[in-house]
């Protein structure tokens, strides 16, 4: 058995992008929370909370990229 062993660094990609996910997900209900919170009309709370949505995985995926570019 060797002393010595190269270091490993872990991928785990699926991870990665499912917390991104998730992160984006809570950050498009605390935007439809604070539409409804200002009695906003329904298609205003759906495009407050689509749009933010897409916004932070976007830019949570554009980050992830660059992490990983520089890993």
């Amino acid at each position: 058995m060797s002393t010595t062993s190269a270091h490993q660094t872990c991928n785990h990609p699926a991870r990665d992008v499912a917390i991104v996910g998730l992160s984006s997900a809570v950050v498009s209900l605390a935007a439809t929370i604070v539409v409804m919170a200002f009695s906003g009309p329904p298609l205003a709370i759906f495009g407050a909370g689509g749009s933010t949505f897409v916004a932070a995985i976007s830019a949570g995926m554009n980050i992830l990229s660059h992490i990983r570019r520089n890993a």
